[in-house]
């Protein structure tokens, strides 16, 4: 009997526990157990799928929630991995934005591309900064710069379009598939985004990532330990500068015109939103942190409209002020995010029916 229940005990951990790693291979695998497995490739399967299913306006929805999880995963390899704050994320999608604008037709992904990567550079310059100043200094900082790049993308005109900005030609195809076609964007953008998400999955469990979390927790403390301050700074900010100018490149092709108004200061601070709720310094807290910022307000819109016409503007105004009250309830009653809250829930159920 002793046999026989232990025997069950141990079939029951191995079914449903979490794996045990015993090198850094394991550690470094992106699914580790052959559930894991089957449910990633479930997932890619389900995304490549989407369009074929959704309407036009949801599909639309779901394009903005690759793009604010692009973005916002920038931004979480910034903050949550290199503990690096910064309120200048919108600015890096705008320069992405802009320099994706001026590649279009079949060029389009080489445009994308090169808006990541004249956003990374600028990216990286910005964050010479962080080598001498952190906390709120380094936060103030970063501000300046989303204030100069506004002015900047107000008043270079033969480059952003200025106050009018740049709107991209109706005709616009990509090797005959029509660019106005959010089908073709989406899959565009999946053929980025599923790359680049696994890219910085598998950069937090590497040498690297673990400097940046070094850092994040006490750099002098990591510079002791010879983690190299200077390039774990500049790439965390080359990085997720990186990612925003993919995102900005997505963006301009799904709404077809960029302007200034698209790139301001309400917009970083989303983004930083979008990390807190989402959970700081994981892959999967910017997939929940982007499902957030992007439905939440769809849905108050939704329930706005369904009070009738003579309430939306009212009902507008206060869409804002739930929203925030949103992101306060989860700094006080759940830090951790909407991954911490995933993972209590994950853990209940991979242990039930045992009580512990």
């Amino acid at each position: 009997m002793y046999r026989l229940s232990q025997y069950l005990t141990d079939a029951f951990s191995r079914r449903f526990s979490r794996a045990v790693r015993e090198n850094y291979q394991q550690d470094e695998a992106y699914a580790s157990t052959p559930q894991g497995r089957f449910w990633l490739a479930v997932a890619i399967v389900s995304l490549l799928l989407l369009p074929l299913v959704l309407p036009s306006y949801p599909l639309f929805v779901a394009t903005q929630i690759l793009v604010a999880a692009l973005a916002g995963l920038g931004l979480h390899l910034l903050v949550g991995g290199a503990g690096q704050i910064s309120l200048g994320q919108a600015a890096f999608v705008g320069v992405g934005a802009y320099v994706s604008s001026h590649l279009t037709g079949d060029l389009a992904p080489l445009g994308i591309l090169m808006g990541g990567l004249v956003a990374a550079m600028i990216g990286m310059v910005l964050g010479i900064s962080s080598l001498r100043i952190k906390g709120a200094y380094l936060a103030i900082g970063t501000l300046a710069f989303q204030f100069l790049a506004d002015y900047i993308f107000r008043r270079w005109t033969e480059f952003t379009g200025g106050v009018a900005g740049r709107k991209l030609p109706p005709e616009d195809t990509f090797l005959g598939l029509p660019l106005t076609d959010d089908r073709v964007i989406f899959y565009m953008g999946l053929a980025f985004a599923i790359p680049l998400f696994f890219y910085a999955k598998r950069l937090l469990s590497t040498r690297a990532g673990r400097g940046w979390f070094a850092v994040r927790d006490n750099d002098l403390s990591a510079q002791l330990s010879g983690v190299d301050l200077m390039r774990s700074k500049l790439t965390a900010f080359a990085l997720s500068a990186f990612y925003a100018g993919i995102a900005g490149g997505i963006l301009i092709h799904l709404i077809g015109v960029v302007t200034p108004e698209n790139f301001v200061l309400f917009f970083s601070i989303q983004y930083l939103a979008l990390v807190i709720v989402g959970g700081a310094g994981t892959v999967l807290g910017a997939v929940f942190g982007a499902f957030f910022i992007v439905l939440i307000p769809e849905v108050l819109s939704v329930l706005a409209a369904a009070f009738g016409p003579q309430y939306v503007a009212q009902l507008s105004a206060w869409r804002s002020v739930v929203f925030g009250g949103l992101i306060l309830m989860f700094l006080i009653l759940e830090p951790r995010g909407l991954v911490g809250l995933w993972g209590r829930i994950r853990d209940y159920f991979r242990t039930w029916p045992l009580p512990y």
